[in-house]
């Protein structure tokens, strides 16, 4: 599996351990393992500093029982691969080692 981010239609961004689930002819959904919601978030300058971009990890489906989600095909707008910075931040999530990254 690859981690990849998928655009879905509600304009989330999920980003996920990701492998396509297919009947043999097409793909029928995508199966998400560890899953999450990606909030980028800009804060004001204060005092003379710069601009900050604060990125964070949510949990996608927090209620759903186990680490893996499957989503329909026809929900996925998109799927892109993380840039470098998004991507550790994400595994040092899942490994437990972070809470909220700041890029």
């Amino acid at each position: 599996m690859a981690v990849k981010i998928l655009i879905l239609k509600s304009l989330e961004d999920v980003i996920a351990e990701v492998q396509e689930v297919s009947n043999g002819l097409e793909v029928t959904s995508y199966k998400l393992e560890n899953p999450y919601t990606v909030s980028i978030q800009q804060s004001e300058p204060s005092n003379g500093s710069d601009v900050g971009t604060k990125v964070g990890f949510y949990p996608y489906a927090p209620l759903a029982k186990g680490s893996t989600v499957e989503i329909r095909s026809d929900w996925v707008v998109s799927i892109v691969d993380p840039i470098e910075e998004i991507q550790k931040s994400y595994e040092e999530k899942v490994n437990g080692k972070s809470k909220t990254s700041d890029i």
